[in-house]
């Protein structure tokens, strides 16, 4: 997989994520993947929880159309 470059971050940024890194015994690097882990997992809930709400399927929220089997 091609590397993430995040250009123009700012500095209270870059040292909010040092501090949340060296809490969780990570590099920087490690932590900003497990933030963005965390967030996408979190939005595919989400959708879920949302579907389930209005009587709709998860895999349509995520675009992913199922076919019936007659």
């Amino acid at each position: 997989m091609e590397p993430l470059t995040v250009p123009e971050l700012d500095a209270r940024t870059l040292e909010g994520l040092r501090i949340l890194a060296e809490a969780h015994h990570r590099t920087p690097e490690a932590e900003a993947r497990a933030i963005l882990v965390q967030t996408v997992r979190g939005l595919g809930e989400a959708d879920d929880l949302l579907a389930s709400m209005v009587g709709g399927d998860e895999t349509e929220s995520r675009g992913q159309h199922r076919t019936s089997r007659q």
